[in-house]
């Protein structure tokens, strides 16, 4: 990247932009201010060379972030509200959802949301953003918030932990399932889990029922839901079966037990 810095036209574009519309402006918000200052072929190449120096970040096409004008290059928005911009049919969830409900600390670079939309991976900076999409059905659990004066879909701390085991199942994502549910089961809404787990798979629905009676967890309306339904594999691999719930696991599991 070009060092460079703002000319005064260049300068007062950005702020009138920031002022009118916020950071986040559209193409046409940008040609619409810009054409007044320099005419509109002129405004063409100005935008293009901020862009390539920084102070425009591209979020998508026909969308741009404005960098922190204190900080060339620098985008100071959260990937909360990057991953609404980039698909607004969408709801952040895993660890990012659990992260903004307080309950992961770990530092990622990855956002992933939920979506009704396929859209491809994109690396914005330093953030992998990737989209899971997913029946209409199993869209659900998410809340509007606020973040940076902008209307954000997230998931619900308990659709988080579900989504991890429906969409993304592996020895560690239902390790940390088991992990984030020991630790914050008194605080988390248990009768609305149960509710949200009742419209997952049959798999999904015996994995958490396994889990909650590893927790001492009441397990009963989830058990009534799958008792009889045939066989299922928490993981492919699992040789350990659990007659209960009629499921193969990992006996690495069996450790919680001990967990009280």
């Amino acid at each position: 990247m070009k060092q460079t810095i703002l000319s005064t036209q260049q300068s007062a574009l950005l702020e009138d932009l920031i002022v009118q519309h916020g950071q986040i402006v559209t193409s046409e918000q940008i040609y619409a201010q810009a054409k007044d200052v320099w005419g509109q072929p002129v405004a063409k190449n100005v935008v293009t060379r901020l862009t390539r120096n920084g102070w425009l970040i591209r979020v998508k096409r026909g969308l741009y972030a404005i960098s922190d004008l204190s900080n060339r290059g620098f985008l100071s928005l959260s990937p909360y509200v990057v991953a609404h911009l980039l698909v607004r049919d969408s709801y952040v969830s895993f660890e990012s959802a659990l992260a903004y409900h307080g309950m992961f600390d770990q530092l990622t670079n990855k956002t992933i949301s939920i979506s009704q939309v396929q859209y491809k991976t994109v690396q914005l900076q330093s953030v992998e953003y990737s989209f899971v999409k997913v029946l209409d059905k199993w869209f659900l659990g998410w809340q509007n918030v606020s973040i940076d004066n902008t209307t954000v879909r997230m998931a619900t701390a308990e659709k988080a932990l579900i989504d991890m085991v429906q969409f993304h199942k592996s020895k560690y994502t239902v390790d940390l399932v088991v992990e984030k549910l020991a630790q914050y089961k008194s605080s988390l809404d248990m009768q609305k889990m149960t509710a949200y787990l009742r419209k997952m798979s049959l798999t999904t629905i015996k994995t958490f029922g396994f889990l909650f009676d590893l927790l001492e967890i009441d397990s009963g309306n989830l058990y009534n839901q799958v008792k009889l339904k045939g066989t299922h594999v928490m993981l492919s691999h699992d040789a350990k079966f659990n007659a209960k719930w009629r499921l193969y696991y990992d006996e690495y599991f069996d450790k919680y037990q001990s967990v009280k």
